[in-house]
C-alpha cells in the first residue's frame, strides 16, 4: 500500500493516492488524520476543488476529503472510451483509495459522484459507515435495462440531449481568467457563486501542449459518462447496512419524485427530502442543506456499529 502524497495551500491540502492505472488527486480539509470522516465525490464534468466552498466549513469539525473520477481534474488514470458502459469503474477507483485507510468513511457525492458512492457502498459495506447523497443519478428500472441492449450506450452518445451538448462543448482556452469569463452567468454555472466558477476552473483546466489550456475532462469523455448507465444502484441500496440520507432537488431532479418513494419504502430508516426551490445543482444553490445533509450522515454513522467497533480496533 502507498501513502497518499499530501500538498498544503492556503485553503486546502492536496492529496493524491497511487492505485491500479495511476493516480487519483483530490483535495482535503480538517485536521489530518489516519482516516478521513467524509469523503466526497463529484459530478459529472466537474471535479473536487468546484465544491471546495461547500466542504470547506465541514473541515471546521472532520477530516474532509474530496477526489478527482478518473477522466476529471487532476487524476492521471486514464479514461479510455472504448467499453466506458457504467460507472463501476469509478466504483472501483474509489474502492482502491478507501482500502488505504484503517476504518469505514462517510461517503458523500453530487448526481454521478452520489450514484458512485452508493454503488461503492453496496458492494463494500465494509469500507462505508454512512451515505450523504445530493441529487444521486438513480433511474427508474426500465431505463437500466434499455441500457443493457447492445450498443445503447454508444448510441446515446450521439442522440441525446445532454450528452450531445457536451461533445459540442468549447474544451480551449487561452487563459483560465478566460474561462472564468466565458463561463460566468451561462449554461449550469448560472447557479455558481463566482468563487465556485474559479474553484472549477482552476483544477478543471489544464496546461495544453499546444497552447493555452483544455478542459481536463475531455467533451466526448463527459458525454460518454453521462451515457454510462449499466450498472445497478437499486440492487446496491438493497445491500447498504447504514445511514441514509438522500437530498433530491424540487426542479430538474436526476430523481423522480416516485424512486424517492421507493428509496424510503427500500431502506424504512433513510433520511429523504426534496429541497424546494433548488434544482440539479442543489450544492451550489443550497451549500446549507448540502453540508447539513453531510454533517447528519457522519452524525448517525458515528452511532453505528462499525464506528465504535474501529475505535476499539
Amino acid at each position: 500500500m502507498v501513502a497518499p502524497v499530501t500538498e498544503t495551500t492556503e485553503n486546502f491540502r492536496r492529496v493524491s493516492f497511487e492505485i491500479p492505472g495511476g493516480r487519483m488527486a483530490g483535495i482535503a480539509f480538517g485536521a489530518e488524520t489516519a482516516t478521513p470522516d467524509i469523503v466526497f465525490m463529484h459530478a459529472t464534468g466537474f471535479n473536487a476543488r468546484t465544491y471546495r466552498a461547500l466542504l470547506q466549513p465541514l473541515g471546521e469539525r472532520f477530516h474532509v476529503l474530496a477526489l478527482d473520477a478518473r477522466g476529471h481534474g487532476l487524476s492521471t488514470l486514464p479514461a479510455r472510451l472504448f467499453g466506458y458502459s457504467s460507472w463501476v469503474r469509478h466504483r472501483d477507483d474509489l474502492i482502491a483509495v478507501l482500502e488505504h485507510f484503517t476504518a469505514p468513511v462517510t461517503l458523500a457525492g453530487h448526481s454521478m459522484g452520489g450514484t458512485v458512492s452508493l454503488l461503492t457502498a453496496g458492494a463494500r459495506t465494509d469500507l462505508v459507515s454512512g451515505l450523504a447523497l445530493l441529487e444521486p443519478v438513480i433511474l427508474p428500472t426500465s431505463m437500466y435495462a434499455m441500457y443493457q441492449l447492445p450498443f445503447t450506450p454508444v448510441v446515446q452518445r450521439y442522440t441525446t440531449p445532454l450528452p450531445s451538448g457536451a461533445r459540442k462543448r468549447r474544451a480551449q482556452f487561452e487563459s483560465k481568467e478566460e474561462a472564468v469569463r466565458a463561463f460566468t452567468g451561462r449554461g449550469v454555472f448560472k447557479a455558481f457563486p463566482q468563487e465556485m466558477i474559479e474553484d472549477y476552473v482552476g483544477d478543471g483546466l489544464v496546461e495544453d501542449p499546444k497552447g493555452g489550456f483544455k478542459l481536463a475532462c475531455r467533451p466526448i469523455y463527459e458525454a460518454a459518462t453521462y451515457c454510462a448507465h449499466r450498472h445497478d444502484p437499486w440492487g446496491a441500496l438493497r445491500r447498504v447496512t447504514d445511514p441514509i440520507v438522500v437530498l433530491r432537488a424540487e426542479h430538474n431532479s436526476t430523481i423522480m419524485a416516485a424512486n424517492l418513494h421507493r428509496i424510503a419504502a427500500t431502506k424504512a430508516d433513510a433520511r429523504v427530502a426534496t429541497v424546494e426551490g433548488s434544482g440539479h445543482m442543489l450544492p451550489m444553490e443550497r451549500p446549507d442543506r448540502a453540508r447539513a445533509a453531510i454533517e447528519s450522515a457522519v452524525l448517525m454513522a458515528r452511532q453505528g456499529r462499525k464506528y465504535h467497533d474501529a475505535l476499539v480496533q
